[in-house]
């Protein structure tokens, strides 16, 4: 296997001189090799001077390539404050607080209907009462769309039961599940 040659890296010197009035010439030189590089500035009289400004300037780069300075690595870039916008998550469906026995449950208002009668503010009121006594009955668990066809005539029909009392029915004795068909009474069949 033929050994590869490393190609050495050049020496790149500029040399800026400043001729100024009288006898003192100043002069910078840069001296780098790779990603190393030294900084000199000096005064000279003649070309004998420059010869040895870059000798010494040399002669420091060769020292400095011998033991590099240790640079840390450069600062992360911050974050800009004005990252893409990112798509808002859809707004949820409003709720409404429905009291209960002991605290409230938020209540999805898409899961509470009302239907015939009375659907103005007030009924709608009843209606979210109603919705907690039915929870608290153990009938419906506030998650389950419900439609109330009557407001009124259903509080009627729960004002004397109490939550054990509850128990023994079913919510469809009370309400309609939206989704389900309509069950008809013996009445409205016999009609």
């Amino acid at each position: 296997m033929p050994a590869t040659t490393q190609v050495p890296t050049p020496t790149i010197l500029t040399l800026t001189l400043n001729e100024e009035p009288g006898d003192r010439k100043t002069g910078a030189l840069v001296a780098q090799r790779g990603d190393l590089g030294k900084v000199f500035q000096f005064t000279y009289t003649g070309p004998l001077d420059l010869v040895e400004g870059i000798r010494h300037a040399l002669d420091a780069l060769n020292v400095l390539e011998a033991d590099p300075p240790a640079l840390p690595d450069p600062p992360k870039p911050k974050p800009s404050a004005r990252l893409e916008p990112k798509t808002p998550p859809p707004p949820a469906e409003p709720t409404i607080d429905v009291p209960l026995r002991k605290g409230t449950k938020a209540v999805k208002i898409s899961q509470l209907k009302l239907v015939g009668g009375e659907t103005d503010a007030a009924a709608y009121r009843q209606a979210v009462l109603l919705a907690g006594k039915l929870i608290d009955g153990d009938l419906w668990d506030g998650e389950s769309p419900i439609r109330i066809d009557d407001v009124y005539a259903l509080a009627r029909k729960l004002k004397p039961l109490t939550e054990r009392e509850l128990s023994l029915f079913t919510l469809e004795g009370f309400v309609q599940r939206v989704g389900e068909p309509d069950v008809q009474t013996k009445s409205e069949v016999d009609g």
